[in-house]
């Protein structure tokens, strides 16, 4: 838990501070701010009326607590603690030196309670648990039908002190102040919220100074503080609160923005209605939804408004990490500089170190190159007694290479004679083979294509022959039907001449319809024939198509036949010249084998090889 320690003034009452569990770090009975190391807020300073030295505080927290301050904002949870004792205790002593508690020492001595409590309101939001009241808050006045149902806040338990403190109002030095301040109609005390929320907590001071710290310490245990803000100011633990916010940035926020926190406050369309009995439903719907429009957009200016002065506070505290991150720059600067002049005397060792090498090497390579010269001079000796015994050995092998090129040169022109006799009866060979190739292959083609030419006339003759058989039976039971249909007819006809001759007078009304229904008939019949004349011509224009198809695909056929010979010829000439380059290039690669084995023979490169072994050996 987050303990307050007094910023170097009497401690007050147990009622005006927030109590808090033994450190689980102090090791002994010192100071206790040399046994703490935890983050330091010098801003959350409270104003306690018991005692006007003992209002500047400071929160403490220990380090190894894993929990974090209990602060009214979510925005101000989570703040970075310092885990190294030594170092928090040197912010520490740095923050009680800032101008800002200076400041606050001199108004606190000077008892100018007001400019005190407006530096120290500057810092962030108080805890909502601590039994203050608020400063600057401003009374509520909402019918009890227009409560949103909306549970962003404090939850269930929070409970209003107002009544515990009218209760109290009677017994000396009591809360006289806060009734008078809770009489004001709320009209006027809404018209007193734009101004800074410091002239408030300055106004509401003088009126916490008569309250007894006894007293008022018992009467807030009781009853603990309810916390609202522009979140949860409309939640229904908020119900019978008289004040409509208590947060005190959601009131400077308010206050910038020139907007009363009553105007914040949903109405019910009722109270519209009771309030102007002689206008419609549909003017007060009307108004109702102006007002609700009107109030949404206040609340999301006053909200935003909220959120730049938490950006605010953030950057200032944010100013000090700044300064002590350039101060560590400044370390680091000049530690940087030291090992600059460290390097630069390492560098000058080193050219030292290397020039002495230099110098070292300069004698060493002399030497070397006196040493080397006279071996060059030895060698040089001994390769003119190598050259005078390599040009007598040469004169020798010359004259036994003379004699050896002449048989050689005899040996190579009866293998080229026998090799070109070989290549002309190969070439001859091969031509040979590739005419009877030829002729096969124009023999075989001309079978197939007679063979293909009689089965084509065949399968035309046989389709001539199954279309004329086929006409020939249609026609047939074309001519048929016909018959049947004119003799069914005759006979029907006939029929009803009967029956017309048998009662004339009595049924000529259905003699007439008997009559159109022949001949509907009849003109059924003839379109019947028509349709099966035309489906006859249909089906032997198909077949003559399918005829032709067949020819051009059968001519087709042939015509890739005679281009895949054509190409197979083709390919066989290609072949050929490609065989008879490939000759020519082994003739040529031949020749130019003979013409370097005629210039350096074997037997020489013998020689050569044990003569530069006999000279690697000397």
């Amino acid at each position: 838990m987050p303990k307050v320690m007094p910023l170097g003034l009497p401690r007050p009452g147990p009622s005006l501070c927030r109590i808090a569990g033994k450190d689980k770090n102090w090791t002994g009975e010192g100071s206790k701010a040399e046994h703490t190391a935890a983050k330091v807020t010098p801003d959350l300073a409270t104003v306690q009326a018991a005692d006007y030295t003992s209002i500047s505080h400071l929160e403490w927290e220990d380090c190894s607590h894993p929990r974090r301050c209990c602060w009214g904002d979510e925005e101000e949870r989570n703040l970075p603690v310092a885990r190294d004792p030594p170092l928090s205790l040197a912010l520490t002593r740095k923050r009680l030196t800032s101008n800002k508690e200076k400041k606050a020492s001199a108004y606190l001595l000077s008892c100018d309670l007001q400019s005190a409590v407006s530096t120290l309101n500057s810092g962030p939001e108080r805890d909502p648990a601590r039994p203050e009241r608020p400063l600057g808050s401003a009374p509520r006045s909402r019918p009890p039908s227009s409560r949103p149902d909306s549970t962003k806040g404090q939850g269930s338990a929070m409970v209003d002190p107002v009544p515990e403190e009218e209760k109290l109002g009677a017994e000396p030095g009591g809360s006289g102040g806060d009734e008078a301040a809770a009489s004001v109609p709320p009209d006027s005390q809404g018209a007193q919220q734009p101004t800074a929320s410091s002239a408030s907590a300055s106004a509401v001071a003088p009126r916490k100074a008569e309250v007894p710290p006894a007293a008022e310490g018992g009467q807030r245990e009781q009853s603990p503080l309810l916390h609202l803000d522009l979140f949860n100011f409309d939640c229904p633990e908020a119900e019978g609160s008289r004040y409509v916010l208590t947060s005190p940035r959601s009131l400077e926020a308010c206050a910038r923005c020139a907007v009363k926190p009553v105007e914040l406050l949903p109405r019910a369309l009722a109270d519209l209605v009771r309030e102007a009995p002689g206008r419609s439903m549909r003017v007060a719907t009307g108004l109702y939804e102006a007002y609700e429009a009107e109030r949404r957009a206040k609340l999301q200016q006053c909200r935003a408004e909220r959120e730049r002065i938490v950006e605010e506070r953030r950057g200032r505290r944010g100013r000090e990490e700044r300064e002590e991150a350039r101060r560590r720059q400044r370390q680091c600067e000049r530690s940087e500089e030291r090992r600059r002049e460290l390097a630069e005397r390492q560098g000058l060792l080193r050219r030292e170190r290397a020039e002495r090498a230099a110098r070292e090497d300069r004698q060493r390579k002399l030497q070397q190159e006196q040493n080397l010269k006279q071996r060059e001079e030895g060698l040089q000796e001994v390769r003119e007694r190598a050259e005078q015994v390599r040009r007598e050995r040469a004169k020798r092998a010359a004259q036994v290479k003379q004699q050896q090129e002449g048989q050689l040169q005899r040996e190579k022109q009866e293998l080229s004679r026998v090799e070109r006799a070989r290549h002309e009866a190969l070439l001859k060979g091969r031509a040979r083979q590739e005419r009877q190739e030829r002729e096969g292959l124009r023999s075989s083609l001309e079978a197939s294509l007679g063979r293909a030419q009689e089965n084509y006339e065949q399968l035309v003759e046989q389709r001539t022959r199954e279309l004329r058989e086929r006409a020939r039976r249609e026609e047939l039971q074309g001519r048929r039907a016909k018959e049947a249909a004119e003799r069914k007819e005759r006979e029907h006809q006939a029929h009803l001449e009967a029956l017309a001759r048998a009662g004339e007078r009595r049924l000529q009304h259905a003699a007439q319809a008997a009559e159109e229904a022949v001949q509907q008939k009849a003109r059924r019949v003839g379109q019947s024939r028509m349709e099966k004349e035309r489906a006859q011509r249909a089906n032997k224009e198909k077949v003559e198509r399918d005829e032709d198809c067949r020819r051009r695909e059968l001519l087709q056929a042939i015509g890739r036949k005679l281009e895949r010979s054509e190409q197979l010829s083709r390919e066989r000439r290609s072949a050929l010249e490609s065989a008879r380059s490939t000759a020519r290039a082994s003739f040529h690669v031949r020749e130019k084998v003979r013409q370097e084995t005629n210039t350096r023979s074997f037997d020489r490169m013998v020689r050569e090889a044990q003569l530069h072994a006999s000279l690697d050996r000397k």
